[in-house]
């Protein structure tokens, strides 16, 4: 049958129910207001489904099913009080060129070995997320723009394993792609940028491929791996992140390989709580912070990368971590090349540390405090003491100029060599400092500050 310019609203059921093999053109049509969905398409059923506003449904705006392969184009799909096109029990399906926004749970849902073609749509300003694959969904997700999104601008989970490819993932509330519960998949030559968290989350198992993306102006971060999050990332360009470039977190263990870290105004690659993983092959380049930052029980292997230009040290190394770093080209640094706590012992072979800067060191020759190297912002690495007579306590550090300056004659203690700032050029004792010409108000913890997690989605 051909329905053109028809009106179908306020049903009981659904608004086009096709099943059976039957194929139907449905054009310039307005589904709106059912009280459950706008179209069903199931049991093997077909169809054409051009030009439509499909809105304002009580459950999705359209539902594909049990081996359904209809042709979704050029659509309006918005305002659902539950999700915008939804495909499930091995539906299929070609969703092609739609605008579909507004809807009040995922734009896009795929689930329980679906394998649909979603291509070339705009799925933006949903109240929920953007793209939803789990329950071992599939598909084929291709130069799409999804943006604006209150969640996640795609999420991968329970076993799914779609392709995404030359997406622009965009300017999200929340996370651009997140994979969690054992997400797979591919992520190829897609754009995420501009999110609120990170850009990429992976976590719980997950171990998509992620393969040349370009990955920027996350608001907390680049990449997020973390909680047993694996995942191999190679030949992606990950820069002007507000926060680390790739985080490695709780015991994750992903690989990264000839990937491209730069420009981030945090560090480049910071591993901490007993993360992981294999850098290979990496540039890692011109960061506010260390190039790689490895902490807390820690313990990657890096083998062959270039790590330089940073602002602060190119690796540091601290709180009880360790590293095997094998043929690294470590240079131009501004604090150091290869910077390492006290009882930090990691196995070193065949690295070329040379022309770093050691803006430390010189500062320390100069006999300036090292918080004029630092400010508030950075922590050179060097020997920190605490003041007894001042009654400072572990937390606050101070320099060794600023122990024979500022605190001449007075009880101190050696803490350790390893990432402070010095307290007393930040203005923070009590005792002002003599070595600073101004004084600054200081409440910044001691290490770089933690990604925020994303929420995760409930099933329809």
């Amino acid at each position: 049958g051909y329905f053109d310019r028809c009106n179908i609203h306020d049903n009981r059921i659904s608004g086009i129910e096709v099943k059976n093999h039957a194929n139907p053109t449905v054009a310039r049509c307005e589904v709106h207001h059912g009280l459950t969905g706008g179209i069903y398409v199931h049991e093997k059923g077909r169809g054409q489904f051009v030009d439509n506003r499909i809105y304002s449904n009580a459950f999705a705006g359209i539902w594909i099913t049990s081996h359904s392969d209809p042709t979704i184009r050029k659509n309006e799909i918005y305002t659902g009080q539950q999700g915008g096109v939804y495909i499930f029990g091995e539906g299929r399906g070609l969703i092609e060129s739609n605008n579909i926004y507004g809807n009040a749970l995922a734009g896009i849902q795929i689930r329980t070995g679906s394998d649909p073609i979603v291509r070339l749509n705009k799925i933006h300003s949903g109240l929920h997320g953007g793209v939803y694959v789990h329950e071992k969904g599939k598909g084929l997700i291709e130069e799409n723009e999804v943006y604006g999104n209150t969640l996640a601008g795609i999420w991968v989970t329970t076993g799914s394993s779609p392709i995404l490819r030359r997406n622009r993932i965009h300017s999200g509330k929340q996370v651009g792609v997140y994979f969690y519960d054992n997400g797979h998949g591919l992520l190829e030559d897609n754009d995420i940028f501009n999110h609120l968290y990170s850009g990429v989350q992976i976590r719980t198992g997950s171990n998509p491929k992620i393969v040349r993306n370009k990955i920027w102006g996350g608001q907390n971060g680049g990449v997020l791996v973390y909680n047993g999050g694996l995942g191999v990332l190679e030949d992606n360009e990950i820069f002007d992140n507000a926060m680390a470039g790739v985080w490695i977190k709780t015991d994750s263990h992903p690989v990264l390989r000839r990937n491209k870290i730069y420009d981030g105004r945090d560090g480049g690659v910071c591993i901490f709580n007993k993360g992981k993983g294999l850098l290979e092959e990496n540039d890692i380049y011109r960061n506010a912070q260390a190039g790689v930052l490895i902490s807390t029980e820690s313990n990657p292997t890096l083998r062959r990368n270039r790590i330089f230009e940073g602002r602060a040290a190119g690796v540091e190394i601290t709180n009880g971590a360790s590293a095997t770093l094998d043929g690294n080209m470590i240079f131009h640094n501004n604090f150091g090349g290869l910077c390492m706590a006290t009882d930090v012992k990691p196995t070193l072979r065949d690295n070329k540390i040379y022309d770093n800067r050691n803006a430390v060191d010189r500062a320390v020759s100069k006999g300036q405090c090292l918080f004029k190297i630092s400010s508030c912002t950075s922590f050179p690495m060097h020997d920190f003491y605490r003041c007894v007579t001042c009654n400072t306590t572990d937390r606050n550090a101070i320099c060794i100029n600023c122990i024979k300056v500022c605190h001449s004659g007075h009880d101190v203690e050696f803490v350790r060599h390893d990432r402070f700032f010095c307290d007393c050029g930040a203005g923070t004792l009590e005792k002002q400092c003599r070595l600073q010409t101004e004084i600054r108000d200081n409440d910044t913890v001691y290490d770089s500050a933690t990604p925020t997690e994303s929420e995760t989605p409930k099933a329809n």
